[in-house]
Formats: C-alpha cells, sequence, structure tokens
C-alpha cells in the first residue's frame, strides 16, 4: 500500500507556529482546532489505535489516506483493517531513519 509522500519524521516542524507542530500533519494545519470532529468521526478502534500509537498522527489525514485506499478498492468507505494499514504504512514512514 502507497501513502501520499511527504510522511517524514520532523514533519510537524514545516508548522508555522507551536499549536500546529502538535500533530503529524500533512498539511501542517493546527489540528487542534477541528481534531476532535475528524477524531470523533472514526470508528472507536481506529480511535484508540492512534491514541496508542508512538506518533501523534492527525486523524483528519489517516481518513483521507484511508478513504482514497477504499476508494481504490471499489469500496464505499474505509474498513477498519484499512484504516490500520494506513497507519501502520505511515508509521513505518515516521520511523525511517535519516530523514
Amino acid at each position: 500500500m502507497k501513502v501520499r509522500r511527504g510522511w517524514a519524521p520532523g514533519m510537524e516542524r514545516q508548522a508555522a507556529n507551536e499549536e500546529g507542530r502538535q500533530v503529524k500533519c500533512l498539511i501542517a494545519s493546527e489540528g487542534h482546532l477541528w481534531m476532535k470532529g475528524f477524531f470523533d468521526r472514526l470508528p472507536a478502534p481506529v480511535r484508540l489505535r492512534l491514541a496508542n500509537g508512538p506518533h501523534n498522527i492527525c486523524p483528519a489525514c489517516v481518513e483521507e489516506e484511508a478513504e482514497r485506499i477504499a476508494f481504490k478498492r471499489h469500496l464505499k468507505r474505509p474498513t477498519t483493517t484499512i484504516y490500520f494499514e494506513v497507519i501502520a504504512v505511515i508509521e513505518k514512514k515516521l520511523d525511517e531513519p535519516g530523514q
């Protein structure tokens, strides 16, 4: 599975201010302003997986990645398995050394 480019250690440093650096987000937005809405839309097991993960990954970015993969697989919406796969791929990219 491929996720969009840009997932890398230290990516949160792209944000304009400290509040925007709270989360690993592809668009370096201030996720604290809208995270509750996106986070609450995710299935409970996915929310738990993100909460217990080693990185503070943006739930909205996970949602977008999962929706893209589901569309490619001709599904109406992402399954929990797709969410978990997306999170695992993102975490692997964030753990890559030398980035």
